[in-house]
């Protein structure tokens, strides 16, 4: 699993996935290879992008459990390279990015009642009422050398439907994000080449 330790930089994206993921965004956290600082951080906002209702994604709202499979042929394993959050005020939603060097891998979203670290099996106190787990199947979020590409430190954004979450596990193909939640809340999912998004409304 990754280590828990800090960081907040920014990740180049294709300007087709950069427009469609980041407008209308009121603010814009960026979260990826950790470094020194202390066990619960708030990433540092990036430059926000402005946008009208006109531009919101729109789609049916989704509920848990969701499993989608894709076809992915390993090695190499795609690599979790960032996980970005924004929020769409205008829209009426927020917006959880998972940033992927390779095809998109199998996923799943379900609802759990606490969070615990894979593999060590070790309690993570993530802020929130709810939370939702994403799995990536065939994936991972550290180089090929082992270093992390994502910290492994709680992340808290603070938005209304998007409260904290967590990189909770990074073990043997198998990488797992955890959401901290103010409640009830609805999701949908999209993709775009390397990008992975999950928007969430109260």
């Amino acid at each position: 699993m990754a280590g828990r330790s800090s960081a907040s930089v920014g990740v180049s994206a294709a300007a087709l996935g950069m427009i469609a993921l980041s407008a209308g965004c009121a603010a814009n956290h960026t979260s990826g290879p950790p470094s020194a600082g202390p066990s619960a951080a708030r990433p540092g906002a990036t430059s926000a992008g402005t946008g009208s209702a006109t531009g919101c994604t729109t789609g049916a709202w989704q509920t848990v459990p969701l499993a989608v499979t894709h076809s992915v042929a390993v090695p190499p394993e795609p690599v979790l390279t960032a996980v970005r959050t924004a929020q769409h005020p205008e829209c009426g939603y927020d917006r959880l990015v998972l940033d992927l060097n390779g095809q998109l891998p199998s996923y799943s979203i379900r609802s759990v009642a606490r969070i615990t670290a894979d593999a060590s099996g070790q309690p993570i106190a993530l802020p929130g009422q709810q939370f939702l787990l994403i799995t990536l199947h065939e994936a991972q979020a550290h180089s090929a050398a082992g270093t992390p590409t994502i910290s492994g430190q709680i992340q808290l954004p603070g938005y209304p439907a998007l409260r904290s979450w967590v990189l909770a596990g990074d073990n043997e193909g198998v990488v797992t994000i955890a959401v901290g939640l103010p409640g009830q809340v609805s999701f949908r999912t999209g993709e775009l080449p390397g990008h992975l998004y999950i928007d969430l409304k109260e």
